[in-house]
């Protein structure tokens, strides 16, 4: 996002020598144990899931993100700041795009199964204008800073569910610990 480096070499993508896909390790699964696995699967979830309301508790700080993630956009702080950067982008002669998520999600970027683009001589320089835009102008700072308002305001508005997402965390990693300690 800020590494200009990085922009220059590998534009809105990334190294595919430092994929961050996880690959297999230690051998493959037989067919039983590949028959077995949706079953099996699904019992570890039970398990670690035990005692947590998933939907009220567990997933209620992701769904809150979505709501926080609106009101962010809509600051008009925010809006300014990438009015400024669109225009600093669009003066090196790239497109005007609304925001940085915008550059970064262009189709125009071709990207594969991996998620990972071309590294295009224009995705390239596209990317590394985005990044010299979000320095010169700190975009990347005040969006963080109105992000980190938004967050705070949402938590303080409604403390007791993230409070009950907290304990639900702490239960999955006590379930979590007992496993890991009976399996040695």
């Amino acid at each position: 996002v800020l590494d200009l480096a990085a922009a220059r070499r590998w534009g809105y993508g990334w190294d595919p020598a430092k994929s961050s896909i996880p690959r297999p390790k230690g051998r493959r699964m037989t067919s039983a144990e590949y028959a077995d696995f949706p079953s099996c699967n699904a019992e570890a979830s039970r398990r670690l899931m035990r005692g947590i309301d998933v939907k009220r508790d567990w997933l209620y700080a992701q769904t809150r993100q979505i709501e926080v993630d609106k009101a962010v956009k809509r600051d008009p702080r925010l809006r300014a700041a990438w009015d400024v950067w669109s225009r600093c982008v669009a003066e090196q002669g790239f497109t005007r795009y609304p925001d940085p998520v915008a550059a970064y999600s262009d189709t125009a970027w071709w990207r594969g199964s991996d998620g990972n683009t071309r590294h295009t001589a224009r995705e390239r320089a596209t990317a590394t204008a985005d990044v010299t835009c979000k320095h010169r102008h700190h975009t990347a700072e005040l969006w963080h800073a109105v992000r980190a308002r938004q967050q705070t305001a949402d938590i303080a508005g409604h403390r007791d569910r993230y409070a009950a997402g907290l304990r639900a965390l702490r239960a999955y990693r006590v379930t979590v610990a007992d496993v890991l300690r009976r399996l040695g």
